[in-house]
């Protein structure tokens, strides 16, 4: 990401640039006045830091090594004045105030870098602020200043002659409370060149609170910049700006190793973009990809429960909240968040915050994103999607990561349902309905003792080849794990096996339930579930393997029911709940919402 430019180059592009307004006898015209200014003001950016990023996107590419947000106050804790400096090689007097021009900027149509129109300083600052004040010096200069203030445009102040032109640059240093900050830092003696933007009449920020705007600064700008924070640090109100990944990827990054849980990196993909005509290589989009443990966004004392609240969720939340869906990144600087097109990809806001995609493409691609003004905004166009799904696979991935999800969460509620001191609900019914069944229980013929003694020994081997442990010790402990239990639930990944079963090991009975069917990710743990909606589905299938098990081992029953489960039944219901999907299922439950109403009031 080589985003930055020389003194000498930056400083030589200027001075040319000034060259070509002179010799065109600029008049320094505002181009369309006052209503041009307003309707700036109201150009659209997201928040705060996105207006900022304009500025800060202009001091990395001035060869910045060090940015600082400093606050200004008249009085009180909310801040009058807003101040970002950088420490890059400046600019010559007369381009500090075309530095306030729109579409005056040296950077426009930049695609080694972060420039696009040069609407960028003039329209950031009037979106937050009624003035904004450049002050610059080069290695070899004096500060000048120069700046835009909506105020005096609108009392026509800068109107000549019919036309409002801006105000010639002068010579003035920084405002005394940013040459406070860098004597304090010991920086101001030995400042050799840089540039200081100053917003006064702060009336649009999102935040009035000194201590709400420094953690909203230092929250977003963590995550716009993660990618040059390490060449170029940022402090906001004198704490420093940490990276943040919102894949969780990035080792040291904000969040990474909050606790024990970590994100799950899939493999990356680089794709090259090529010219349709020419087949040459016309820029890449590199793409990561992120999966997300089920509590990866609980504290770590709500990790064993399944109802945990909001009230229990972590810092990294607010993170993924705000990154959910495709995260698009313009040189290594994020610019916006694209949920997949409906035609490609459904999308869940709640269970599709634990993937993540990012996909961080070349400036020479512009014209395939569609970069509002601002760049805070693209819009894929069709190729692009189309390039990321047959290059990169990224549905593929996105329907991998939502599989593994789903698995995941169904494993960890069944863990912490069966965790629990008190039985699993569905056990203490079906062991009660044992009580009151009409017909005899199965002897236990050595036949089925043998069987319940090698299934039992079977699930001991497997849990010891997935453990890596002794067989023998495995048995000693799952003999110990259930001892008192006659009945137990448990949950097996079978793919392409049948949705459940029940088997006798031992003296206990266990009832499997495949997380690896659809019956499990999209009935069982699917939309809507709950506690007792899963019991129900649990009694059920233990009075369908009930009745599987209490027929003999090599009776004609027991090989209708097995055959039935394996071939008939789990085949129907996948295809059955596939197309379920499918099926736009939101007027049938307004209908039977209002029904629901209704049946309410008349009991009433």
């Amino acid at each position: 990401m080589d985003t930055i430019t020389t003194a000498s180059e930056g400083l030589r592009v200027q001075r040319d640039y000034i060259k070509q307004l002179e010799d065109a006898q600029f008049s320094w015209d505002i181009l369309v006045g006052d209503a041009f200014v307003r309707g700036m003001r109201d150009i659209g950016y997201k928040s705060t830091a996105f207006a900022m990023s304009e500025l800060i996107d202009n001091s990395i590419q001035a060869n910045a090594k060090q940015i600082d947000i400093v606050f200004g106050f008249e009085s009180g804790n909310m801040p009058s004045h807003i101040a970002i400096i950088d420490d890059g090689y400046g600019m010559e007097p007369t381009m500090v105030r075309a530095s306030l021009v729109w579409g005056a900027g040296t950077r426009a149509e930049n695609r080694d870098g972060f420039g696009k129109y040069g609407y960028g300083l003039p329209s950031a600052s009037v979106s937050q602020c009624h003035r904004v004040s450049v002050y610059s010096k080069t290695a070899d200069g004096a500060w000048n200043t120069a700046y835009l203030d909506i105020d005096e445009i609108k009392d026509h102040k800068w109107t000549k002659d019919g036309r409002i032109e801006m105000p010639s640059q002068t010579l003035a240093e920084p405002p005394e409370f940013v040459v406070d900050y860098l004597k304090k830092a010991n920086r101001w003696s030995s400042f050799v060149s840089g540039t200081v933007v100053v917003w006064e009449g702060l009336d649009r920020t999102d935040y009035k609170q000194r201590e709400k705007l420094r953690a909203d600064l230092l929250t977003n700008l963590g995550v716009i910049y993660r990618n040059y924070l390490t060449a170029t640090p940022m402090t906001v109100d004198g704490e420093t700006v940490q990276p943040c990944d919102p894949l969780f990827l990035t080792e040291g990054f904000r969040y990474y190793d909050l606790d024990e849980d970590r994100a799950i990196a899939l493999d990356p993909a680089v794709v090259d973009v090529t010219d349709k005509k020419t087949g040459e290589v016309i820029g890449r989009m590199r793409v990561r990809f992120s999966r997300l443990p089920a509590t990866f966004f609980r504290k770590p004392d709500a990790k064993h429960t399944n109802k945990p609240g909001r009230g229990n969720m972590n810092p990294r939340l607010e993170i993924a909240d705000a990154n959910n869906g495709v995260i698009f990144l313009r040189n290594g600087r994020q610019i916006d968040v694209v949920r997949p097109p409906r035609s490609l990809a459904s999308f869940n806001a709640t269970t599709d915050r634990f993937w993540g995609i990012e996909v961080d493409f070349d400036a020479t691609l512009d014209e395939f994103f569609s970069i509002t003004t601002s760049k805070q905004q693209v819009k894929p166009d069709e190729r692009v999607w189309d390039i990321l799904k047959d290059k990169a696979n990224i549905w593929s991935a996105i329907g991998a990561m939502r599989s593994a999800y789903q698995k995941d969460a169904a494993t960890h509620t069944n863990k912490t349902e069966n965790s629990g001191t008190e039985r699993r609900a569905s056990v203490e019914a079906i062991e009660a309905a044992e009580q009151r069944r009409i017909t005899p229980k199965p002897k236990d013929t050595p036949v089925r003792l043998k069987e319940a003694a090698d299934n039992f020994e079977q699930s001991a081997n497997r849990r010891a080849r997935q453990s890596g442990l002794k067989p023998e010790f495995v048995q000693l402990e799952l003999e110990a794990e259930r001892t008192g239990q006659a009945h137990k639930v448990e949950t097996e990944d079978m793919p392409g096996a049948a949705f459940f079963r029940c088997v006798q090991e031992g003296g206990t009975r266990v009832l499997y339930l495949n997380v690896a069917h659809p019956f499990y990710t999209e009935l069982y743990q699917g939309p809507g579930s709950n506690p007792r909606f899963r019991a129900g589905l649990e009694v059920l299938l233990w009075t369908l393997g009930n009745a599987e098990v209490d027929s003999d081992p090599d009776s004609p029953r027991r090989a209708f029911y097995e055959q039935e489960r394996a071939f008939v039944w789990s085949a129907t219901l996948t295809a059955a709940l596939n197309t379920l999907k499918l099926i736009d299922l939101s007027v049938v439950e307004k209908d039977d919402s209002a029904t629901d109403e209704t049946g309410a009031a008349d009991a009433a």
